[in-house]
């Protein structure tokens, strides 16, 4: 999620590998973004992860990103997170990308989208445009450890004062979608073993254990595997609409040709460019 909003903000550093630090206490994980380079070092991130934020800085300063800085962009990335949280619980539903309905307030660029309760959020015009675009699993996979007596809490510190959104578990089905189904289900009959396909759908994670790749397709997401190589060549994909050139698979884990839901081995997999001119207010 980090990632992605980077790369909407300054997209040659999205590429670059970065790990961010998570401090563990009592009764909670956190995830802190430190606000420079030095403070990455101090996380306890090791040489390697230091020089990978150094070489991110150095590029940051290489080029012109709106006068924005190595702090800034982490901190607009976090605020961007935070914001589609907001949204999502406002309106119930993180699908929601048109708004009908809206009002303006033009003295602080703000637009106010309204709810089905008739309640009103004010939202900056262009985060506003960003989250219109924003892959409505971007907070899947995070979200997915919410329940009972746990909940997720994304926050920065503006002027001195702690500005953060808490997500429970009466709120997780907004940002988690249900993937499960019946146990005598068989996914995609059409799907066959071994057949050739070319499908589209949305990256919507990784996992560089199993060198593997989820793959929304007609609301289920697959397991999907490269045909050579690592996952990693992919890993500017993320959350894109793309198209997957590859094969079927049909075998279980124990190598029978039973599995109910299909597995994708895939060769080639690019990025669907999206209509720039997006009708964001439905006019």
């Amino acid at each position: 999620a980090v990632r992605y909003f980077i790369g909407k903000l300054a997209p040659d550093v999205q590429s670059l590998d970065f790990e961010i630090p998570v401090r563990i206490k009592k009764g909670s994980w956190e995830a802190l973004i430190p606000e420079t380079v030095a403070g990455w070092a101090q996380a306890g991130l090791g040489v390697i992860a230091t020089a990978y934020l150094t070489k991110a800085a150095q590029k940051m300063a290489e080029k012109d990103f709106s006068d924005f800085g190595f702090k800034d962009i982490f901190r607009a990335s976090i605020d961007g997170i935070k914001w589609f949280a907001r949204i999502g619980k406002h309106m119930g539903n993180v699908s929601i990308r048109k708004f009908p309905d809206v009002r303006f307030d033009s003295s602080n660029g703000l637009i106010g989208i309204v709810n089905s309760k008739g309640e009103i959020l004010y939202v900056p015009k262009h985060v506003l445009e960003i989250y219109s675009q924003c892959p409505a699993t971007i907070l899947e996979n995070i979200a997915s450890n919410i329940t009972d007596g746990r909940s997720l809490v994304i926050g920065s510190v503006v002027d001195d004062t702690l500005d953060e959104v808490t997500i429970d578990s009466s709120e997780k089905h907004i940002f988690c979608q249900d993937e499960e189904e019946e146990d005598d289900e068989i996914l995609f009959p059409e799907l066959e073993h071994g057949a050739e396909v070319v499908l589209e759908g949305e990256v919507t994670r990784e996992n560089k254990t199993s060198n593997s790749m989820g793959f929304k397709y007609n609301d289920h997401i697959l397991t999907s595997y490269p045909e050579l190589g690592s996952i990693v060549q992919y890993k500017h994909l993320m959350f894109s609409e793309c198209r997957l050139h590859g094969r079927v698979s049909r075998l279980d884990e124990k190598g029978r040709l039973n599995a109910r839901r299909p597995k994708l081995i895939f060769r080639h997999l690019e990025e669907i460019r999206g209509d720039e001119n997006y009708d964001l207010f439905n006019q």
